[in-house]
């Protein structure tokens, strides 16, 4: 029988059905809880909802992170579906007609400017250069308020981010609007309880919370994914507890974020980006430099409480081990994320203050309940790498080690002592600056505060230490006997072909195609036995068209035209020629998961497992051989365009969320995964043109 990779019914599968449960656990999981004043869990059945996020809900950035879902619950029907009567229909109706009007003429704008153009190349990535910005709304009326009928007001504050654009440090943007900040204002005023949603794929400024009183509660939503609506009813509910914690410092203004205002556009260099602050991106520079924060790296509110007590510590080895009982003290059950950071001694070279080295989340604990954690760090994992030696090095000195549950709130655990400077790796410099880059550093970096008289000291010899030499000679090839049969039998122009894309266009009768993928490999090696493989897009999920005609021979054409492809000539040519098609569908939907950015504040490594086993059964069902995900730079800039697209600002963070997703993907069958866009790809306007310049250092 033919593989028609999907299923040959509109009914959703057994596989959907499984995913959008775990899509639905995981948003939940993610979303932080950041600020609540007794106005949650709700309380009132009549909720008075707001904001262009309310039905307009963002569940993943635009761009090649799209996914192609069935479905996408918005907000107001996540609390519908939880049994919650929401009560402002008329500002939400008002809305969508302004929203409709004002989206048609942008479209209208975005065909006029590609109108000449005929090559899908260009057609679609200028079409994503314009950027949409969403209406604000009509103000909030006392009539409005009257109508409603109820003491608690939810507003969901939304921005669009994706490919192509970075986002601008503008009002309806980083910044709210004018109608926004008056809405805020009437109904913190008119409202008991008011509950602030931020549905953004990355941060906002969030300083009218010092202006605007009576904001009760403030939850970051990011992005939720397709199941995204019903997780927040969940958590607005205490159906679930909040768990997630922050995977990004929230700074108290744009102003405090180091060189802000030479990034991207900023910076007035689009053919050039300098990372002028090294090493300090995030809590490394807030907490090394002093800088006062609206809300730390690793911080979340919870329903509970807990207590964290580090019960021992030791070493074996350079292998530093912490024993930590969890306790909920609190009325409701919950989970807790332990963290655990080092700060190294000052040395040879600024360092700093602290960095995260591990860190466990706790199962769902009862009230009374105390759970047992074994956290674990490599002491060889706080070198510092010297340029002039080319080494990775520790200092002599005390390495203290702090556990907590956020950046800001660790209590020092143990001191790690080591008597002599140690060489731990040796390297070569691969990656040296062309440019003169300022030796940006804190004055006193140097730990110094009171440590406990009982604290625990763990003492290491420097002669431990094994130094390991790195090898940059040509590694060893190695193939099996089928392998090299295959490769011998081709001419050296055939192997150059293997390492070539396939033409996204044609499809060579007999290949394997499947519509929406982002690529596949070389076609021309068919007559050799050598079939192309497919490439998906990630790392919201598989993107890919999800109706297709099967045409018989194995065969496919596509049913849907993609929204991002439905631009001018291209979307029309496609339309033309699908509506001449009579053949049987075949429907292959495959989840939106939450964005990266929000499965990095769950913390919860086995849970994005999980979601990365879902993903390799998704493509094996499909036919998708490798999936261009997880992505993982660095959060620089809250104005970077895919911030949604990446874990977090810290590196341990987004390497264990990403290598957990990835052994999920690679657990079963032939799916694999590829990281993509694995360092200083943080800026998307001139993406194809710009130089990032760095110190070695900070690229290491």
């Amino acid at each position: 029988m033919e593989n028609y990779y999907g299923v040959l019914t509109q009914e959703p599968s057994e596989l959907e059905l499984k995913n959008r449960a775990l899509a639905r656990e995981a948003a939940a999981e993610g979303f932080v809880l950041l600020k609540n004043e007794g106005a949650l869990p709700l309380k009132n059945a009549k909720i008075a909802l707001y904001g262009m996020g309310a039905r307009k809900t963002v569940k993943g950035g635009l761009g090649s992170g799209s996914v192609e879902e069935r479905y996408s619950v918005n907000i107001e029907d996540g609390l519908k579906g939880a049994g919650l009567e929401v009560t402002t229909q008329s500002w939400l109706d008002d809305y969508d007609a302004e929203y409709d009007s004002k989206y048609k003429a942008y479209h209208d704008m975005v065909k006029d400017k590609i109108k000449d153009l005929k090559n899908p190349m260009q057609i679609i990535p200028l079409a994503h250069s314009f950027v949409f910005r969403y209406p604000s709304g009509r103000l909030i009326t006392p009539e409005d308020i009257k109508e409603s009928e109820t003491d608690t007001a939810v507003y969901v504050l939304m921005r669009q981010a994706g490919e192509c654009n970075d986002r601008k440090l503008e009002e309806g943007d980083y910044y709210i609007t004018g109608t926004e900040r008056k809405n805020l204002a009437i109904i913190a005023k008119e409202y008991a309880h008011t509950i602030l949603i931020i549905n953004v794929g990355g941060l906002i400024d969030l300083s009218f919370l010092d202006e605007i009183e009576g904001i009760d509660a403030v939850i970051l939503f990011v992005q939720g994914g397709e199941e995204g609506g019903n997780a927040l009813a969940d958590v607005l509910t205490g159906k679930v507890n909040f768990s997630g914690k922050l995977a990004d410092t929230i700074p108290v203004k744009y102003e405090d974020i180091p060189f802000g205002d030479e990034f991207s556009y900023l910076g007035g260099d689009p053919d050039n980006s300098y990372y002028k602050e090294g090493i300090y991106v995030g809590y490394r520079y807030f907490d090394s430099f002093n800088v006062p924060v609206r809300f730390p790296f690793g911080y979340g509110l919870s329903y509970t409480s807990f207590d964290i007590k580090t019960e021992s510590a030791a070493a074996s080895g350079t292998e530093i081990t912490a024993q930590v009982s969890v306790t909920n003290t609190g009325n409701v059950s919950g989970k807790e994320v332990v963290q655990f950071y080092v700060s190294a001694p000052k040395g040879e070279a600024a360092k700093e203050y602290q960095s995260l080295k591990a860190f466990a989340k706790t199962d769902e604990l009862v009230p009374g309940q105390s759970q047992d954690l074994t956290l674990s760090f490599d002491l060889k994992d706080c070198a510092s790498y010297c340029e002039d030696c080319a080494s990775w090095y520790l200092d002599a000195g005390n390495y203290i080690v702090r556990i907590g549950n956020s950046s800001r709130d660790t209590k020092a655990a143990a001191v790690v002592q080591l008597d002599e400077k140690a060489i731990t790796v040796k390297c070569k410099n691969c990656c040296a600056a062309k440019d003169e880059l300022p030796q940006f550093s804190p004055e006193n970096i140097a730990v110094s505060e009171a440590l406990p008289g009982d604290i625990t000291i763990i003492k290491i010899s420097a002669s431990e230490l094994e130094t390991e030499v790195i090898d940059y000679a040509e590694p060893e090839f190695i193939e099996t006997d089928e392998e090299k049969e295959i490769l011998d039998s081709l001419s050296l122009d055939e192997q150059a072909e293997l390492l070539k894309g396939g033409d996204l266009q044609r499809a060579p009768e007999g290949s394997f195609e499947i519509h929406g993928a982002g690529g596949k490999s070389a076609t021309s090696l068919m007559d050799k036995g050598l079939m192309n493989i497919i490439l998906s897009d990630g790392p919201a999920g598989v993107n890919i068209v999800e109706e297709i005609f099967t045409l018989g021979g194995g065969r496919f054409a596509p049913a849907k035209v993609p929204e991002r492809y439905d631009w001018g000539i291209l979307g029309k040519g496609m339309k033309a020629k699908l509506s001449q098609i009579k053949a049987p569908k075949v429907y292959r939907y495959a989840a939106a998961w939450p964005v990266e950015m929000l499965l990095a504040q769950s913390w919860n490594a086995p849970l994005l497992e999980k979601i990365g086993k879902a993903v390799g059964e998704e493509m094996e069902a499909f036919g998708v051989s490798v999936w261009l995900a997880p992505a993982m730079n660095i959060h620089k800039n809250p104005l970077g365009g895919r911030t949604f697209e990446y874990y977090s600002e810290d590196p341990l963070l987004s390497g264990k969320m990403a290598a957990a997703v990835t052994r999920g993907v690679q657990s079963e069958g032939n799916s694999c995964a590829c990281v993509k866009h694995f360092a200083c790809n943080n800026i998307e306007d001139n993406r194809n043109g710009m130089s990032v310049n760095l110190t070695e250092r900070a690229l290491r």
